[in-house]
């Protein structure tokens, strides 16, 4: 009977159980060879529990792994080599053999008649047989597998790795997947990570300091102006490709310097993220901000103004990092200035002045002061223009102002028709060239009407022959140049270079201050200043040996107030005061001082030229005057010095009286070093005494100078003395308590009555102009004082002038409420020694 062609009979859930029965047979195959692998990775799992693998060294942590894997592979083609999974007809038969049927159903069902189909009888037959069969299909049953590894394992020994996994979990605490990954990673030290020292380094001219990058400030937002530089290294040994540098997806490759060096340096222009990238990631990013540098702006603070001959422009200037330059452009009225700063090739006729700034500041505020007389535009109308230029190269530009440029009034009739020329040349150099030239014939033709001077006739020969051959630009620019120094000749003489000279100089001071020059510079300059003056002096005093010359800065001398006048030694006095200025740093006040200086040069002519002036009767009664307040001035810093003694004295008496008395505290019961003491402090008594009888006989002599000069007695004086007796019978006491109480009042009586003096001396009023204007100043800027009469600030007083200042009644009562509080917590045991000393050094000061 052929089966294999009998068309199969199907049953229900014959399929399922045929299913069960090849799995059966599968894993009783699997099973005894799966095993020793399964017990081989428990035993894994239970060392790594058990830390075994900690502190092994990684290379032989990886040979022991690589030495386990090789063997589980061995031992698993070992164990599988012949192995066959189970067929169709073995799970069919292994169902039967399960179920203990007879006549294998199964196989029954699935047989065809060998002969005889086509026999109706046989064939039915064999179809009854079949359905029997069939019937019998049902009666099926699975068994569980049998591996068979008790036969195997005959100790039991696969509960051994389950034994040891429970014990390694329990001492573990759990399951551990670190110890896991420890066990399957073995320790070797991470690779070196990617240091970056990376930085941004704003522009030199902007003053900001430089950013450092920091890889662990993820997004962090860096302000940067444009135009800073980034710059750096980044140390990548175990990197194949140097790193990146990313701003805006615009990548720029580190330029390799050494064996995992790389070096990069970029200017920022714009962006809006930086990124590091290295080894193919991300390694920090940062994001940017790049900030704009605007151009400057400029403008006129204050309309022009004209002192004399002198042209003032104050004009303030910002800059979002700094000013570098500032220009002042003039030029005719009629012309236009473009909106870029012009150069000499395109606008020769714009005359530049580049005013001084002192460093890159953010912000100027400040005034320009020259004598523009000189200038061929002198008497015409001219517009202005300033220009702030920035450490970029960007221009900023001011308004149009237009004004009259101030011309210098000549008297002499010859001077006059020399600038008259000198006006001609300018308005149209080429028309009128030959007609000046004339001109200057014609008046050297004429050398009476010079003096016969014969530098002013040489002059005029030479320029006019000059002008008469050329007519370029610089032969015209130096023709208007000898008109005007020969104009000054005519009109005051050879005196006219040391002028020069002494203003130059002045000017050359103020725009080294104003740029902020080093003390050398400062120095040199300022003894330019003194040669200058002493210069311009000597040859302002030779010129009075002119008969005529004398005469006429006498009348001059006479028109000028005498109350309003200032003399050379106030000249001196000011350049001293402007030497100690430049020196202790005030040197916006030395530039507000040479402002004044220029103003007061030229009040001091006339008294500079008529020196026995004062034996007038006007000056007479000014130098009386004069004297009187010089007097009532010594006596301020008199019974100034007096009372800072008494200060003093009072200091030490206190600081003596707690010491006596921390000496009674820590000395209670010995009595010999106490009497020791006692004697010491008898001695300190009776030298104190003498210095305070020292003191009151000064204050003594002091108040009879008073009486001698007609002068009322402040009462509080004679208190202050009967104060100071009373303190020094303290002191022969050795009573320092009581003497500190004494001289408090003293103090106190010798300060209200330098108020009344002073009141006194103000109500007798100042001697000149000069000595009311100190008074009025220092009432002014009694703001600008601490209590104690002492500038606060670099406000141009901080440096001693020589001069007394009168303190007001509201700084004596501050001072005073001061230095009380000073002494009632000096008295105060209490208070900790550092304290104390403290307040000691305090009040020796004040």
């Amino acid at each position: 009977m052929d089966a294999s062609q009998t068309p199969p009979f199907e049953a229900p859930g014959l399929g399922r159980k045929v299913g069960l029965a090849w799995a059966a047979l599968a894993w009783e195959g699997l099973w005894p060879r799966l095993m020793p692998f399964a017990a081989f990775i428990l035993l894994f799992v239970a060392a790594a529990h058990f830390d075994l693998f900690a502190g092994l060294d990684p290379w032989i942590h990886t040979g022991l792994l690589a030495v386990l894997a090789a063997g589980l592979l061995g031992a698993g083609w070992w164990a599988f080599r012949g192995f066959h999974w189970p067929e169709r007809d073995a799970a069919i038969r292994r169902l039967e053999i399960d179920s203990e049927v007879a006549h294998r159903p199964l196989v029954a069902v699935q047989d065809r008649l060998a002969a005889g189909e086509s026999d109706p009888m046989a064939s039915a037959l064999w179809q009854a047989h079949r359905r029997r069969e069939a019937e019998r299909l049902a009666a099926l049953r699975n068994k569980p597998a049998h591996p068979g590894v008790a036969r195997i394992d005959l100790w039991a020994l696969r509960l051994v790795p389950v034994l040891a996994l429970v014990v390694a979990l329990v001492f573990a605490g759990g399951w551990r997947s670190d110890r896991m990954a420890a066990a399957l990673t073995p320790a070797f030290p991470p690779p070196p990570p990617v240091v970056a020292n990376l930085w941004i380094a704003p522009p030199e001219y902007t003053g900001l300091p430089p950013i450092y990058l920091d890889m662990a400030d993820r997004d962090k937002l860096l302000r940067v102006p444009v135009g800073s530089k980034l710059a750096g290294f980044v140390d990548d040994t175990r990197g194949r490709h140097p790193p990146k540098l990313v701003i805006d997806d615009k990548p720029t490759e580190f330029k390799t310097v050494g064996p995992g060096k790389y070096q990069i340096e970029q200017t920022i222009a714009s962006g809006k993220d930086i990124t590091l990238e290295a080894r193919g990631d991300e390694q920090a990013h940062w994001k940017l901000h790049v900030i704009p540098d605007l151009p400057p702006t400029i403008e006129f603070s204050r309309p022009i103004s004209v002192d004399k001959w002198s042209t003032k422009v104050d004009y303030i200037a910002g800059d979002d990092f700094g000013i570098k330059n500032v220009q002042l452009q003039i030029r005719l009225d009629g012309s236009v200035l473009g909106a870029d700063m012009l150069t000499d090739n395109d606008e020769p006729e714009v005359m530049r002045i580049d005013l001084p700034v002192g460093g890159s500041p953010k912000k100027v505020s400040d005034s320009f002061v020259r004598d523009l007389t000189s200038s061929p535009w002198a008497g015409l109308k001219v517009r202005v223009m300033l220009f702030a230029t920035d450490a970029l190269g960007q221009k900023g530009r001011s308004s149009v102002e237009s004004f009259l440029l101030p011309e210098r009034v000549f008297n002499d009739p010859t001077a006059r028709a020399l600038i008259v020329l000198r006006k001609q040349l300018t308005r149209d150099p080429r028309a009128l060239r030959l007609d000046v030239a004339d001109g200057m014939r014609m008046i050297q033709g004429r050398p009476e009407s010079y003096r016969y001077d014969p530098i002013v006739q040489l002059g005029l020969r030479l320029g006019a022959a000059r002008l008469e051959q050329n007519g370029d630009k610089p032969v015209i620019a130096d023709t208007q140049k000898l008109l005007w120094d020969l104009a000054l000749r005519l009109e005051e003489g050879s005196m006219t270079d040391a002028q020069r000279q002494l203003e130059q100089a002045r000017q050359n001071l103020r725009d080294a201050i104003q740029r902020q020059a080093g003390d050398e510079e400062i120095e040199r300059l300022i003894q330019q200043l003194y040669d200058s003056m002493a210069r311009w002096q000597k040859e302002l005093a030779d010129r009075m040996k002119d008969p005529a010359e004398r005469q006429r800065m006498m009348e001059e001398a006479e028109k000028v107030d005498p109350n309003n006048v200032i003399t050379g030694d106030d000249l001196q006095r000011m350049l001293d005061k402007i030497r100690e200025m430049a020196k202790n740093g005030q040197r916006e006040e030395a530039k507000r001082l040479l402002d004044e200086l220029r103003k007061m040069m030229q009040n001091a002519t006339p008294m500079l030229a008529n020196p026995n002036q004062q034996q007038q009767r006007p000056g007479q009664q000014q130098g009386q005057q004069g004297q009187g307040n010089r007097q009532g001035r010594e006596m301020m810093n008199q019974l100034d010095r007096l009372s800072r003694r008494q200060n003093q004295l009072l200091g030490e008496s206190e600081r003596e009286g707690r010491q006596q008395q921390q000496g009674q505290r820590g000395q209670q019961g010995q009595r010999g070093q106490g009497q020791g003491q006692q004697d010491q402090g008898q001695q300190w008594g009776e030298q104190q005494g003498r210095d305070q009888q020292t003191l009151r006989n000064q204050l003594g002599d002091f108040m009879r100078r008073l009486d001698e000069n007609g002068m009322p007695m402040p009462e509080q004086l004679g208190r202050a003395e009967r104060s100071m007796r009373e303190a020094e019978e303290a002191l022969r006491r050795g009573d320092p308590r009581d003497a500190a109480r004494s001289q408090r009042r003293a103090l106190d009586n010798l300060q209200q009555g330098m108020g009344d003096l002073a009141e006194q001396l103000r109500q007798r009023g100042p001697g000149n102009g000069q000595d009311r204007a100190e008074i009025e100043d220092r009432e002014k800027r009694g703001e600008d004082r601490d209590p104690l009469g002492r500038s606060e600030g670099n406000y141009g007083d901080s440096v001693d002038s020589g001069q007394d200042k009168v303190p007001l009644e509201l700084d004596r009562q501050r001072s005073r409420e001061i230095l009380d509080e000073l002494r009632r917590r000096a008295g105060d045991m209490e208070r900790p020694k550092e304290e104390l000393d403290y307040i000691d050094r305090l009040m020796k000061i004040y």
